[in-house]
């Protein structure tokens, strides 16, 4: 080796001993020894063998589904679609590391194909940082122009000059969220301002370059008043925030808003905490559309309050005329949205419908798809631990992100849609202990939203695997694929709940689960019985070979017991809803959480193969009924499932439904 020279990162010729331990890449110019090996004074050798073989470029674009069954399903939420064609996140991941940390030995061929004549490491990078304008990691191997001393990026190291603003590490924090004249929009790394350019402008002291209409702080801020001719164009008045501030005074006089406030951050704000830690809102100071979405979520509680139970018995504040004030401002304010603004359509999106007999599933997909939209201007896709703005705002934006994060999978289950927000694009899915002393919660508090953020995990699993529209195609008719699937989010889920429910095993009564406890238990309810759909799905049509297949009957019996046992715990569920549960934000996706066990009694009652399945699957129905209707006026989001379930008995089941003549005979005899 020692009269060869070779290219850097050549396929033909692996890294030298001392790198490949280090799993660095292994510089040599022409001849050894290497750049790493001169530095540290070690012998450049080249003699021990490799440790494994490569693997082909084609597995690692084309996994299949056996291979997806053997993982461990606690080893990683996100691994390859087992029925997508694509390269997904990880294993480009997997090239990039965590840095300067992977071996070049350790990508894919094909990889180092492309990037053989562009020159480009695929082992340097900038360490465990995030760029704040969304730049991807990666070393280029071309110098950069600086004062002397500089380190470039080819030198190894990044250089704190050519940093995006918001992530060096000396100079004063920046308030980005709290600068009323101008508002933050993100600027993307493929946006036409290169972040790489924008990195070398001249800033202040204040951090900072200013043009006339416009301030680059890895952010654009941009003055309110040049979006005046878009916002004429579409019809936006703008009214004065003294107009809007007077309107909702004349609904909710200040006194009575405090009071709502007070339920909002008593009942609401321990299980969404939106706005960050108590005193927050203020009906003097913060924006009336902001309050008005407030208002409207606590309305159902005001009985709960001593003074407001006797204040608003007779007259409530209209909910059309709160909901004007939102709308006068919305499509004014989402030209150059702000914090509020998201705070303010998130609170909309979670609130249950105002009708609860009535689904407004297009009205509330299109209402979470402006949310995120706004959330993307604002760079709330991104994680902004390193940024250099107060703690105080990185934990309000990190809070923000993982709720829009888990309200669209949720709606997204409920409505049955695909989720809008995918797990490669949005890098705050949980909330973690460093956000916990901003918060304001109680420690009880944010143990279930930390409990919530697990199980919302386990959820966009299930949407991706089991509920997208490539899955459904691949895996619809094969009950082995299913199995193979579903095993390890059982296995999970069942998991997740037996530490839920061992610490209060022993609990009475009267220590039963309130609040956002409740709604874990019914959003683990809800993710049991959607994996047992889909388990169900390859059954719906057996042909004369399947059915001779003792294979699958025995897969469909197996099928039908999980499903039995999914929907009976369900129902103990329902039947165990008591008074004091009122005294809970239900949100959204309840109503359809509830209608879906309704559903799912009565296409298992549908399906019955003898009569006294059918039988006892009809009995068990007009049971659930029983308790939703004794429960419905209570608890609203009842309502919805139980109507929709009547409806088909007051049409009649045997004109709804092509009924076989045992099952038809079972309903007609509970009838």
């Amino acid at each position: 080796m020692s009269g060869r020279g070779r290219r850097y990162m050549s396929k033909r010729d692996r890294a030298c001993d001392s790198c490949r331990v280090r799993k660095a890449a292994c510089r040599i110019d022409i001849t050894p020894p290497c750049y790493l090996c001169t530095l540290h004074g070690k012998e450049c050798t080249f003699v021990q063998p490799t440790s494994r073989l490569r693997q082909p470029f084609s597995e690692v674009i084309h996994p299949q589904i056996p291979q997806q069954a053997e993982v461990d399903p606690h080893s990683g939420l996100h691994e390859v679609s087992p029925v997508g064609e694509s390269v997904h996140y990880d294993h480009l991941m997997s090239i990039y590391g965590d840095g300067a940390h992977d071996s070049v030995d350790a990508v894919p061929e094909g990889f180092q194909d492309f990037f053989e004549g562009a020159r480009v490491s695929l082992a340097g990078g900038f360490g465990d940082s995030t760029w704040a304008t969304g730049l991807s990691p990666g070393s280029f191997n071309y110098p950069s122009p600086g004062p002397p001393g500089t380190r470039h990026l080819g030198d190894g190291g990044p250089s704190t000059a050519c940093l995006p603003l918001l992530m060096q590490e000396e100079g004063p924090s920046i308030c980005l969220d709290t600068q009323d004249e101008m508002t933050p929009q993100l600027l993307g790394s493929s946006g036409d301002m290169d972040p790489l350019l924008i990195s070398r402008y001249q800033y202040d002291t204040s951090g900072a370059f200013h043009f006339k209409n416009l301030n680059i702080q890895s952010f654009l801020l941009s003055k309110r008043s040049i979006f005046a001719a878009s916002r004429e164009e579409n019809g936006c008045n703008n009214l004065s925030t003294v107009e809007l501030k007077q309107e909702l005074e004349s609904l909710v006089p200040g006194d009575i808003g405090l009071r709502l406030i007070n339920i909002f951050e008593r009942i609401v704000a321990s299980d969404y905490p939106v706005l960050g830690p108590p005193g927050q809102l203020n009906p003097g100071t913060s924006p009336p559309y902001l309050l008005a979405s407030v208002y409207l979520i606590v309305e159902p509680f005001t009985k709960f309050d001593e003074r407001l139970c006797i204040d608003l018995a007779y007259e409530k504040p209209s909910g059309a005329a709160l909901y004007e004030i939102i709308n006068k401002a919305l499509p004014y304010e989402i030209h150059a949205p702000k914090l509020c603004i998201v705070q303010t359509m998130l609170l909309l999106t979670i609130r249950p419908y105002p009708n609860p007999i009535i689904l407004d599933s297009g009205f509330k997909w299109s209402q979470l798809a402006t949310l995120i939209a706004c959330a993307h201007t604002l760079g709330l896709h991104l994680d902004p631990k390193s940024w250099r703005i107060p703690s105080w705002q990185i934990s309000q934006r990190r809070c923000l992100s993982y709720l829009i994060y888990s309200t669209d999978k949720w709606l997204a289950l409920s409505l049955g849609r695909p989720p809008l927000l995918h797990y490669d694009n949005w890098l705050v899915t949980s909330p973690s202990k460093e956000d916990y002393p901003v918060s304001g919660l109680h420690p009880s508090a944010w143990s279930n939203i930390k409990k919530r953020a697990e199980l919302d995990s386990l959820l966009d699993r299930v949407l991706i695997q089991l509920y997208s529209p490539r899955a459904i195609n691949a895996i619809r008719t094969d009950y082995e694929k299913t199995v193979a699937l579903t095993g390890p989010l059982l296995q999970e889920l069942f998991s997740w709940h037996s530490q839920i429910v061992a610490p209060s095993s022993s609990s009475s009564d009267q220590d039963r689960p309130v609040a956002l406890e409740r709604t874990l238990e019914m959003n683990y309810h809800y993710i049991h019985l959607s994996i047992c759909r889909a388990i169900l799905r390859p059954f719906q049509h057996p042909t004369v070979e399947k059915l001779n297949n003792s294979n699958y009957i025995i897969a469909r019996a197996q099928a039908r017991i999980q499903t039995e046992a999914c929907i009976s715990t369900a129902a103990e569920f329902i039947h165990e809803l008591k008074a004091e549960d009122l005294e809970t934000l239900w949100p959204a996706w309840s109503a359809t959480a509830f209608s879906s066990i309704c559903f799912q009694i009565l296409h298992m009652a549908t399906s019955s193969l003898d009569r006294s399945e059918a039988d006892k699957w009809v009995t068990f129905l007009h049971q659930v009924r029983r308790d939703m209707r004794l429960k419905a006026d209570v608890l609203p989001c009842l309502r919805l499932g139980l109507l929709r379930v009547d409806s088909i008995f007051w049409k009649g089941v045997d004109n709804v439904f092509h009924l076989e003549e045992h099952v038809r005979q079972a309903f007609m005899s509970a009838s």
